[in-house]
């Protein structure tokens, strides 16, 4: 028996040194790769690919780095990502490595021709991350936009992800759209997808510069703004405020936001948090044609007051509570409009139609958004105001 285990056990050896990773590459040849940003050259039609890339030395265990720059950008242009990538190696001196690669910038200019084609090469690849999220550039440059030094996290790119999180978390005017997420979009029913905005707020050249980060009032930063709107890769338009979070809505991804309401002739006096939130939607035929029923509930806190409403009055707080209704149901109609207007089902009520009624689907996709543009859409909404917060009555009445 001890012949035959020690027979059993080199052969496990064997299997273990044999299947080894072949193709393995040593740490100190790769250059990490946090962030890429693409644009496009208008006079050449190439691809400019920037990497954002750690500095070993600069982002050291403990903090005790040299006092330098975290990151370093390089730029290089091809007709195809792979050609920008190989050219990148007469620069760098290591191995471009994407296994940590965690957001994708695409510049404004290249997302207004289309960004359809963008994407095979990380589908092919094997080591980027499709979890990676993907922003589009507003009014600038993704090279621009990696390349901002910020004070709070070493890692730009670790600065965007958190930006865009924290958005999505709060506010809900931007959602965090991952790399598989816009891909799908592309190709669902309807192809129509939503991919949130980064702008840089202050002079993009000194947000370049170690002075950038030293500063406790940061004269350069990005910011997460706005949603770009588009249609089989091409851009439409910009979404913002009301509409963009009129979207969230309907898109069943609000996650949190701040409601103001006017409260006692005072404009936009109460703040209502919104807590929960989840949107249904039914898709019927009615009279031979699509419509559409979508129902949303949420549930909010009341964060802040500003006039003399006295909330432990039941009466005071359903009136809230229809404000609330109403409110919600106007951002939400609003968003219905620009799509409609714009003959672009954002939605995915296409989607709906289609897993329903899939016979009458094949008869309308091939003129969907058309058909959508003049669908009946209804909206209904049910809140519910959970707590007023640790204060029933408003200082203000205590003054009067």
């Amino acid at each position: 028996m001890k012949t035959k285990g020690s027979i059993l056990m080199g052969m496990l050896l064997c299997i273990v040194w044999l299947s080894g990773c072949w193709n393995s590459r040593d740490l100190g040849d790769l250059a990490i790769v946090m962030g890429m940003g693409i644009d496009r050259i208008p006079e050449t039609k190439e691809y400019r690919v920037s990497f954002q890339i750690v500095n070993p030395g600069e982002v050291a265990a403990g903090g005790k780095g040299g006092g330098g720059i975290p990151v370093t950008v390089y730029s290089e242009t091809g007709s195809t990502f792979f050609e920008a990538i190989r050219k990148t190696a007469q620069k760098a001196p290591r191995q471009l490595f994407f296994g940590h690669m965690s957001v994708i910038v695409v510049g404004e200019t290249l997302a207004r021709e289309s960004i359809q084609d963008l994407f095979d090469f990380f589908e092919r690849s094997n080591e980027v991350r499709m979890t990676s999220i993907v922003l589009v550039a507003r009014e600038s440059t993704a090279e621009s936009v990696i390349s901002i030094l910020t004070p709070m996290e070493k890692i730009p790119s670790n600065s965007l992800i958190g930006k865009t999180r924290f958005a999505d978390k709060v506010l809900s005017e931007n959602i965090e759209y991952k790399l598989d997420e816009v891909i799908r979009s592309f190709v669902s029913e309807g192809g129509v997808s939503t991919i949130s905005g980064v702008k840089i707020v202050g002079n993009p050249q000194e947000g370049m510069k170690t002075s950038n980060k030293e500063q406790s009032k940061v004269p350069t930063y990005t910011q997460i703004d706005g949603m770009a709107l588009f249609r089989e890769g091409k851009p439409i338009r910009w979404l913002d405020g009301s509409e963009a979070r009129g979207t969230v809505w309907i898109q069943n991804k609000m996650k949190s936001t701040i409601v103001n309401l006017d409260c006692q002739e005072k404009k936009e006096a109460l703040a209502i948090e919104i807590i929960r939130s989840v949107t249904k939607v039914k898709a019927e035929i009615r009279n031979g044609k699509p419509a559409f029923s979508i129902r949303i509930w949420d549930e909010g806190t009341i964060g802040e007051v500003k006039c003399g409403i006295d909330l432990s009055k039941p009466e005071e707080l359903e009136k809230l509570i229809k404000e609330l209704e109403e409110e919600t149901k106007k951002e939400v109609t609003a968003a219905i409009k620009v799509a409609q207007d714009e003959k672009r089902d954002i939605f995915g009520l296409g989607e709906t139609l289609a897993r329903k009624y899939p016979k009458t689907w094949e008869n309308l996709k091939e003129e969907w958004n058309e058909t959508f543009s003049e669908s009946q859409v209804d909206v209904f909404v049910e809140s519910y105001i959970r707590r007023p917060g640790a204060r029933m009555r408003p200082y203000l009445l205590e003054t009067k």
